[in-house]
């Protein structure tokens, strides 16, 4: 069991909702980091494996990742981090 005094809670991990800016389209997203068997796109959970969710994990508020997928390279910027209940 993870005790919560020791959890960074300005780093995103497995858990969090966060919500961030895709800076080429100015479009405001949220999602919830989750393990693989949680992910489901249809409701905004993306599993850490994936390469946003990979791109994310550790980043905090006002950092900005670069993701590079099969349709290109994007960077998004984290606007809010927050433990999901």
């Amino acid at each position: 069991m993870i005790d919560e005094e020791e959890v960074d809670l300005g780093k995103i991990n497995v858990g969090c909702k966060v919500r961030i800016l895709d800076k080429d389209m100015n479009e405001e997203m949220e999602y919830k980091i989750v393990g693989s068997t949680e992910a489901n796109s249809l409701e905004g959970k993306i599993s850490n494996e994936s390469p946003v969710g990979k791109a994310l994990i550790g980043a905090a508020v006002g950092d900005t990742v670069t993701v590079e997928t099969p349709a290109g390279e994007f960077e998004y910027q984290v606007l809010e981090i927050q433990r999901s209940n």
